[in-house]
């Protein structure tokens, strides 16, 4: 219960129609019963303002009252997640059905039992954005936009990775209190966005080892591996026989603990994350390893709902069984692979050495799977400048974790420009003429750029000298931390929370080495003057960055990249100027990635066109002026390009009502000049445009309506519940999601009340989001996959394909949880309704929109996602007021 004065104060605020950022939420509900209330009481007329304070405060006490009453009137008071890895609605939905024909019961009985006979389960659930865990776990974990965008993330300013799935580097240091969090979890720390976990106090939850882990019991792993060796003799002479079987230990034990954890009180939220299905599907095709997957995750599920009815709380405990998205898998079609990396390696390719975050399947060596190395190189022999130099130099970054797509980096085509021009400077048999020209192309090239880097030199200056500060109060703070912890310390998670002031310092400390370290080549590169200079002196690396890849290329980049000076040498034009367009070698990458074909493709309903298409993001200032008034966005673009004469828009705007809308528009030969100009034309629908939207029967359009809805503004649930059942489902939307840059509410610099430096800081943490951004996302064709390491034959997932963003969700729970019983939601929901759903299930999201004031105070905000009505039962949120779009 809040305070007279905080009371009051809120009584203020709704007086004047709405809370300040860091007033306690008042929802709509909430005001109108206030209203009332005041009404009911003429204050104003024989009561002083102190009195009419005090009388507020009553009111709003009163008002808490009521609504805590209402929303207890059917709630759940426990929620036990089974968060399972690519666990395909589909594939469960079909061996539900099918019987045994000895026992007459399904074949997985408890998913028939629990859920379907006794729960409700959302059969048209999807993933938001593409169907890659981190990104799709992350939405789930937050209820909040992406901000994570792959299972990997590069830097590229630093080459610093971000790798979601590599567990065993994180419990390495953790054994070494280095580290408490899952990379992931730490990311949405620094962009402030809690997770779902996060709603409940240390003490309170009881959580699984995944993704986004949030701290480490080592009792569980303890405790698993006593019981996984704790056998008679003959057992365990047995298992060594037959191998050992490790991997489902620590799964185990933590299934036991929480079926102990039932009988608690204090424990409110608890999950289980299963990646069985993922691992199976990646690499087998039958049904029978399908099946015997999925029997394994119904019999973990019998046994938990078996003990949540035998504890003493199961009427107000849910069950929920969600996963991050389904599975591109066919008995029929071995998937088949492409490497991007030969690719880029070879000359074709541009001649890059390429980074990558795990060892490429013919790199059969020990090294192979040390899951402590950071960074992956691998070497190529056609670069024609970089030879012997690909440990200081990459010059591609590639994330093909995921399979049905790739995340591309490319170093900054100006620097490849400035680095060639440099090696040819530092010849000593070029002529005098040849030296002046291409000294002069090197400054007009640096002097193209200084504007735009000087900027960003200035603004990165300023946040390495906040984050130092920040640095040495974080130094003070830890100093003044506890030598020795008590037991109630411990128990209060307070060595935690420690452990992470250490890992926020020491992570701090290395961006800013490492930083000021990318800032000082720049800077030394914008200090050279065309009177001083004498490239024989200058040593490369003191002006061309290591291991770094400088800024985002623009699409004209992209369209003209420079890989190498051409085979005839620099190329002067007839007033001694050096020809740029003869003198390099330039590859158009849109071109190169989509034109890619193989000649031994010999399985039926395979294309041998490896590449489906690619998206970039276009900034909105740079394609503004080409849109007519019906066609204006406020948000970034997303271009698809599937072949000059097949590509589209995707853009988006707000309405009046804050709700986001999306227009798809078909256009031909977009092309961007060298002064940023972009250009292209408008193309009428047809097939064969990205998406296949046009062709595709299952588009939700009333007959003879398809070219009016296609040509028309919609809010993401209407083109939702058109697009849904089409091959590549919510794509159109999930693209929005996945391309456009999606600021923090915490890393708004225009909160009130924050000192210089905080500002400067949330700048730089929007930076570093922004930094990992790719050039390209090339996504794969169907039954193709980028994954070097194996090419998994037995299917994928990363894609916007139907068959890979349909996912799974499914609740059951007591007769206090008001979840339904033998429910089949058929209305289309994404992954950005699960968190709210779950909320408000708990009664913490009153109005369908706003968390309560305690989630408010640990950070949580307005959720952007609809919350699913159906499984509320008769206990109704009251919707926001965001209109049908559900988001903005």
């Amino acid at each position: 219960m809040k305070s007279r004065a905080e009371a009051g104060r809120m009584g203020a605020e709704v007086e004047a129609g709405g809370a300040s950022d860091a007033a306690m939420p008042v929802s709509g509900e909430q005001k109108i019963l206030y209203q009332k209330l005041r009404a009911a009481t003429p204050l104003n007329s024989f009561l002083s303002a102190s009195q009419r304070l005090s009388v507020s405060a009553s009111l709003l006490t009163l008002l808490f009252i009521l609504f805590s009453c209402s929303a207890s009137f059917a709630q759940a008071k426990r929620l036990v997640v089974i968060k399972v890895d690519g666990l395909p609605t589909d594939m469960v939905d079909r061996f539900v059905r099918e019987h045994d024909p000895q026992s007459g019961k399904s074949l997985l009985p408890w998913f028939e039992e629990v859920f379907y006979k006794h729960g409700a389960r959302v059969s048209n659930f999807y993933v938001r954005g593409m169907s890659l865990s981190a990104p799709s776990w992350s939405l789930l974990e937050t209820g909040q936009h992406l901000q994570i965008k792959g299972n990997v993330e590069f830097d590229r300013m630093t080459l610093h990775s971000y790798d979601y799935l590599n567990f065993l580097p994180f419990y390495f240091a953790n054994a070494f209190e280095q580290r408490e969090d899952m990379p992931g979890t730490i990311v949405l720390d620094s962009v402030g966005i809690p997770m779902l976990v996060d709603a409940f106090g240390h003490n309170e939850r009881l959580i699984s080892y995944e993704l986004y882990q949030r701290g480490l019991r080592w009792s569980t792993l303890q405790r698993g591996a006593q019981n996984r060796f704790t056998r008679s003799p003959r057992e365990l002479m047995d298992e060594w026989t037959m191998g050992f079987e490790l991997r489902d230990f620590a799964i185990q034990q933590v299934e036991r603990e929480i079926i102990e954890r039932l009988t608690d009180p204090r424990v409110k939220y608890m999950d289980l994350f299963v990646a069985d299905f993922d691992h199976t599907a990646h690499h087998n095709r039958d049904r029978e390893a399908h099946l015997y997957s999925l029997q394994r995750i119904d019999a973990i599920i019998g046994r938990i709902w078996t003990a949540i009815q035998q504890s003493p709380f199961a009427a107000d405990t849910a069950l929920v069984v969600v996963s991050d998205h389904g599975f591109n898998t066919d008995e029929h079609i071995y998937s088949q692979g492409f490497n991007l990396v030969k690719l880029l390696g070879s000359t074709e390719g541009g001649g890059h050495h390429v980074i990558t975050k795990r060892r490429l399947m013919m790199d059969y060596s020990i090294k192979g799977i040390n899951p402590f190395t950071t960074l992956i190189t691998t070497t190529t022999q056609n670069s024609c400048y970089l030879k012997g130099q690909s440990s200081d130099y990459p010059t591609a970054l590639l994330d093909f974790d995921g399979n049905e797509r790739a995340g591309l980096h490319l170093r900054d085509s100006d620097i490849n420009l400035l680095h060639i021009i440099l090696e040819q400077l530092k010849r000593q048999d070029i002529s005098l003429e040849l030296r002046q020209a291409l000294t002069e192309s090197f400054f007009q090239t640096v002097d193209r750029r200084r504007s735009e880097w000087s900027v960003e030199l200035s603004q990165l200056q300023e946040e390495m000298d906040a984050l130092h500060r920040a640095i040495v109060k974080m130094q003070a703070q830890y100093a003044e931390l506890p030598k020795k912890w008590t037991e109630a310390d411990r128990a209060a998670g307070r060595v935690l929370e420690a452990r992470r002031l250490y890992t926020r310092m020491k992570a701090n400390e290395t961006e800013e080495l490492d930083y000021r370290k990318y800032a000082s080549a720049i800077s030394n590169l914008l200090s050279l003057h065309r009177e001083s200079f004498d490239a024989k002196r200058l040593k490369i690396e003191d002006v061309i960055p290591k291991g770094a890849m400088g800024d985002r290329n623009s699409i004209h980049e992209l369209q003209n990249y420079v890989v190498c000076m051409a085979p005839g040498g620099p190329v002067l034009k007839s007033d001694g100027s050096l020809d740029m367009q003869k003198s390099f070698t330039r590859i158009d990458y849109y071109d190169l990635l989509h034109s890619q074909t193989v000649r031994n493709n010999v399985q039926q309903g395979v294309s041998n066109h490896p590449v489906d298409f690619i998206a970039t993001r276009i900034p909105r200032e740079q394609i503004a002026r080409l849109l007519p008034p019906d066609l204006q966005s406020d948000e970034d673009a997303v271009w698809l390009y599937d072949g000059p004469e097949h590509q589209a828009l995707i853009l988006a705007r707000a309405d009046d009502a804050g709700r986001l809308k999306l227009r798809y528009l078909p256009v031909k030969h977009l092309s961007q000049d060298e002064t940023g100009a972009i250009s292209f034309e408008r193309a009428e629908w047809a097939e064969n445009f990205p998406l296949r939207i046009w062709e595709d029967a299952n588009l939700q359009v009333a007959e003879g309506e398809r070219g009016r809805f296609l040509n028309d503004w919609h809010t993401d649930v209407q083109w939702l519940h058109a697009l849904h059942k089409t091959e590549y489902s919510n794509g159109l939307i999930g693209l929005n999601e996945q391309m456009i840059l999606h600021p923090s509410d915490a890393l708004s610099t225009d909160a009130r009340a924050l000192s210089d430096d905080e500002r400067l800081i949330r700048r730089f943490r929007q930076r570093q989001r922004e930094l990992v951004e790719t050039d390209l996302l090339i996504l794969a064709n169907n039954h193709w996959n980028f994954d070097v390491r194996g090419f998994n034959p037995g299917g994928n997932h990363g894609s916007f394909f139907r068959i890979s963003t349909h996912a799974t969700l499914m609740m059951a729970g007591g007769a206090e949880t008001g979840i339904p019983q033998g429910e089949d939601v058929t209305e289309p929901y994404d992954s950005l309704s699960f968190v709210p759903t779950m909320m408000a299930l708990l009664g913490k999201l009153p109005d369908g929109h706003t968390p309560v004031p305690v989630l408010w105070d640990r950070g949580f905000r307005p959720f952007p996602g609809r919350v699913i009505q159906e499984v509320l039962s008769n206990r109704r949120v009251q919707p926001a007021n965001i209109g049908a779009g559900g988001t903005h």
